[in-house]
């Protein structure tokens, strides 16, 4: 059975509001455990094409992965960056289609105050660090710990054939024996979604509109049947 991870990782309620204004590439924590729920024990094959999103996403889709009871596989078919890279790694086995691009980078954010609060944000982010080094080394790869701290500082697109080199997946599919995979550059993607609060907003005033529309049927509904029962009695 196939699972596809397509677009930017949202959490749950984000990826709610921005399907309501019209996105459809985004994937959710919930779009993935309701297919793993389907699959029910088959086999799956986790269908990648993703610029990553939010790291946390990526996580938590990477534990589901990992506690299916299935057997996982990974493919990576035309973009496989950030915290997309991090939920392939729940799979048993990571692949790559010939010629995607995939990037394995740095963790980014934002914030502001003092020295001290910006001193804080860096530690911060250098921990998170560790923690995708942690994730991206517990599968024993061709690289030390140097050399992939090396490659997430220099934040670019690398092929498959060098992410095999690395250890980060376990083989590129569809290569003629002996044949390199070239490396591949693209110019970098643009910005994440923009979610404000004015569409958080909206969203909610969409819900609560919803729920009164609800209401109001079903006390017309009821009244309706208290006067159908009137007529008869």
């Amino acid at each position: 059975m196939d699972v596809n991870l397509r677009g930017e990782l949202w959490d749950n309620d984000s990826a709610d509001i921005l399907r309501w204004w019209g996105w459809r590439d985004i994937t959710a924590p919930m779009d993935i455990q309701a297919a793993l729920d389907a699959a029910d024990g088959e086999e799956v094959t986790l269908l990648i094409n993703s610029p990553g999103g939010d790291m946390s996403v990526g996580l938590e889709i990477r534990s589901m992965l990992r506690r299916y009871t299935g057997k996982t596989t990974a493919l990576f078919q035309g973009l496989g960056a950030s915290a997309a890279t991090l939920a392939a790694t729940g799979c048993q086995v990571i692949q790559s289609e010939p010629g995607a691009l995939l990037c394995y980078h740095n963790p980014a954010g934002g914030a502001e105050g003092d020295y001290r609060a910006m001193r804080r944000s860096a530690e911060a982010l250098r921990n998170a660090r560790d923690c995708i080094l942690e994730v991206y080394t517990a599968r024993g790869g061709g690289k030390t710990r140097e050399e992939l701290v090396s490659l997430m500082d220099k934040d670019i697109w690398i092929s498959p054939t060098q992410a095999k080199e690395y250890g980060l997946i376990d083989e590129v599919v569809g290569l003629p024996g002996g044949e390199e995979d070239p490396a591949a550059f693209v110019a970098a993607a643009g910005g994440r979604i923009r979610l404000t609060a004015a569409m958080r907003q909206q969203y909610q005033d969409h819900l609560a509109a919803q729920r009164t529309a609800r209401t109001a049927e079903e006390t017309a509904i009821r009244a309706l049947a208290r006067l159908r029962a009137l007529a008869h009695f």
